[in-house]
């Protein structure tokens, strides 16, 4: 069953949330036809509620009634979303972003930008998910193959809201941490959005320039200085639980909570031709109640994933954690588990797994399939490849180049141990680098199980790209499917660090 179908039938028997105001035709309500009221949040993996603290927050359902309040006190309201709804987590490996689309349509959204999750099961993917939205996808600085735009007429939008004219553009950083391949280029992020504001101001009548980034916060203050153009930036989420607004000058740089557990509102106010910026943070916690045809299609989805995600496959001795993203500089126990699956399942000499890509723990006691997916909600292919001495250790400097910024190339391994220093030079950080416990031959082979993802360059890492395919990925399992036959085979997953990494100084 789609997405689609199950919203349709859940909403069928109920009105329809409220749809989004005709903002572009203005409104009688001389406040709203003053002050525009942008709405902005991001970062859309789970439909429904996710716990912090005991308390959760965020959903579909509590989201769409926070949009409806702030609508309510200004019908001038437009709803931007800041990308990635795809990949990332367990709902969004399993279900690819489309119910997401499909609750956004009922919503009622007026724009959205794309993140780099929205690109983690490919071009062809996201391209079903824009073709599935009933809003307009906006990108300044993605192209396909042809150096195209990735939305054809889509490098920037202009909207009405209210009397003031709203004219976005869209930038997408780390394309290089997906599944896009050669697909997709990225081009550099100030250039792209001085030619995007620059030809908008040529064809359109435009009153404030907001920039929708999936940037952290030290780039979009580089945007803000660089194109002073730029009235306003939405951006990537600083931290999970919390909003965040800062100023660059006279420009808002914002960013919302994770996982959808605020929204920002940008109030843009116009006075005898000059426009005041105000912004404010709505949060979207345990305190604003449910929209019920949306809490409906959460609990639908809800109910899908405990049916078919709670079967124990194994019980926990050791804690499989990963605090403070701790698979992404230095070995975990969880790391480890991992990558001796992917071994295991292929019998190779190595087994190799970006950090990165570990998006979840499992402290047990039980292990259950819901925990294989949520580690690796990704569904790449765990592929079986011949690689040379050499090329492991290119691999490794590579994979570890990025490590002060949490690069998520850094990889747990399985029979094979290596030592490096983050304070090195790049390139020049490897070191005492073991096979089976023996010193590594560069000129020998070894074979690898590694996912598809890094052996087609995934995260900068290019030395397992030439090697000889034992194991294609249309043959190969899943990542998560690995990890199910793995703890299954266990039954107790006891695990600990054993010094297959070392951090030097």
């Amino acid at each position: 069953m789609t997405a689609a179908t199950v919203l349709a039938g859940l909403l069928l028997a109920a009105p329809a949330a409220a749809a989004p105001p005709d903002h572009a035709a203005g409104s009688d309500n001389p406040r709203s036809s003053r002050t525009a009221s942008l709405l902005y949040f991001h970062d859309a993996h789970e439909i429904g509620p996710v716990l912090t603290g005991g308390q959760d927050r965020g959903g579909v359902a509590r989201l769409a009634t926070a949009i409806d309040t702030v609508r309510e006190d200004n019908a001038a309201t437009s709803i931007v979303f800041g990308g990635d709804l795809a990949g990332g987590t367990l709902f969004g490996g399993l279900y690819k972003g489309f119910p997401m689309v499909e609750a956004f349509n009922t919503i009622g959204i007026d724009l959205a930008n794309f993140g780099q999750h929205d690109f983690d099961f490919g071009v062809d993917n996201a391209r079903e998910l824009v073709a599935a939205s009933q809003f307009p996808w906006i990108t300044s600085n993605l192209v396909d193959a042809d150096g195209e735009p990735f939305v054809a007429g889509g490098t920037w939008e202009v909207q009405r809201v209210g009397q003031i004219r709203v004219g976005y553009i869209g930038l997408t950083d780390a394309i290089e941490t997906t599944s896009a391949g050669d697909q997709l280029d990225e081009l550099d992020a100030i250039a792209s959005a001085r030619a995007a504001v620059e030809e908008m101001r040529a064809q359109a009548n435009v009153d404030v320039v907001v920039a929708v980034t999936q940037h952290p916060m030290d780039e979009n203050r580089e945007l803000a200085r660089a194109v002073p153009e730029i009235d306003a930036i939405f951006g990537e989420e600083m931290a999970e639980y919390d909003s965040v607004v800062e100023w660059e000058g006279d420009v808002p740089l914002m960013a919302s909570e994770g996982n959808m557990g605020s929204l920002i509102r940008l109030d843009i106010t116009k006075d005898r031709g000059d426009f005041t910026l105000a912004p404010s943070v709505v949060e979207v916690d345990h305190t604003v109640a449910p929209d019920p045809e949306l809490r409906a299609v959460e609990e639908y989805y809800e109910a899908e994933m405990e049916e078919n995600l709670s079967t124990v496959l194994a019980t926990v001795e050791t804690p499989l954690l990963n605090p403070d993203h701790a698979s992404r500089q230095r070995e975990t126990a969880l790391g480890n588990f991992v990558a001796d699956a992917f071994r295991a399942y292929h019998g190779t000499d190595i087994g190799w797994m970006n950090g990165g890509g570990i998006r979840a723990e499992a402290p047990g006691p039980e292990f259950t399939t819901r925990d294989a997916y949520a580690i690796a909600p990704f569904d790449n292919k765990v592929m079986a490849v011949d690689v040379s001495g050499a090329g492991i250790v290119q691999s490794l400097e590579q994979a570890v180049s990025r490590v002060d910024a949490l690069g998520g190339g850094f990889p747990q391994v399985s029979g094979m141990s290596y030592d490096y220093s983050p304070t090195a030079s790049v390139g020049s950080r490897v070191s005492d680098v073991r096979v089976a416990g023996e010193p590594i031959d560069l000129a020998a082979t070894y074979s690898a199980a590694v996912t598809n993802y890094v052996v087609g360059g995934g995260d900068g890492v290019t030395g397992f790209a030439d090697g000889d395919v034992l194991v294609p990925a249309s043959q190969a399992p899943s990542d998560a499917e690995a990890i199910v036959a793995h703890a299954t085979e266990l039954g107790v997953i006891d695990v600990i660090t054993e010094g297959r990494i070392t951090v030097l100084p």
